[in-house]
């Protein structure tokens, strides 16, 4: 029954209230999409952040314990690495958009500015996720070339390949999948809303 009068008042209204209706539909769909984007960043964030605390801490220890000068070299640009990543991660927020923008056309700019923001950021990790760390690794692995037995140094080095690469792909996916459209929809949004 209600359905039913829904469907009258529906097929009774303007074009051009429905196409606020639509607008507005729009509106809330793309705010729902953009808060659960914005979750997976805030954990992407914590967990890289949590794994590069605790890469700084390992170093630390390992920077005492291993008396090799070559070796405390690659654990001292470790450490820079990952605090150089944290501030990367962080630098990203900047860009976020307070929820108390006065229009709605602006807020709609500046979550596109956000989200081509994480897509730079996300495409770009071969330059500050994946260079950075190769050069320190095998410093690390020729620091300790004749101390460590093999078994230990190839998988190292291989797991951590694997781990660029795999990050890499991950990362691009992610931009591909998560990011574009919802900044193909802001443009929507944006272009009804200059109409």
């Amino acid at each position: 029954m209600i359905e039913d009068e829904l469907n009258k008042i529906w097929q009774s209204s303007s074009n051009q209230e429905r196409i606020k209706f639509e607008k507005s539909k729009l509106m809330i769909e793309l705010q729902s999409s953009l808060k659960r984007l914005d979750r997976w960043w805030n954990y992407l964030e914590l967990s890289e952040t949590i794994l590069a605390v605790f890469g700084v801490f390992l170093s630390i220890f390992l920077f005492f314990k291993i008396p090799f000068i070559l070796t405390k070299v690659a654990l001292a640009l470790m450490i820079i690495c990952a605090v150089y990543l944290i501030v990367k991660y962080r630098g990203v927020k900047k860009f976020k958009p307070s929820d108390l923008e006065m229009n709605y056309l602006n807020y709609l700019k500046k979550n596109r500015e956000y989200l081509q923001a994480q897509k730079k950021f996300l495409r770009t990790y071969v330059y500050w996720g994946i260079l950075p760390v190769y050069p320190i690794m095998l410093l690390f692995s020729i620091s300790v070339w004749e101390k460590a037995p093999m078994y230990l140094i190839i998988p190292i080095n291989v797991a951590a390949i694997g781990i660029g690469i795999y990050g890499y792909l991950l990362n691009k996916l992610r931009a591909k999948k998560e990011i574009d459209p919802r900044i193909v929809r802001i443009n929507e949004l944006i272009n009804g809303l200059e109409q």
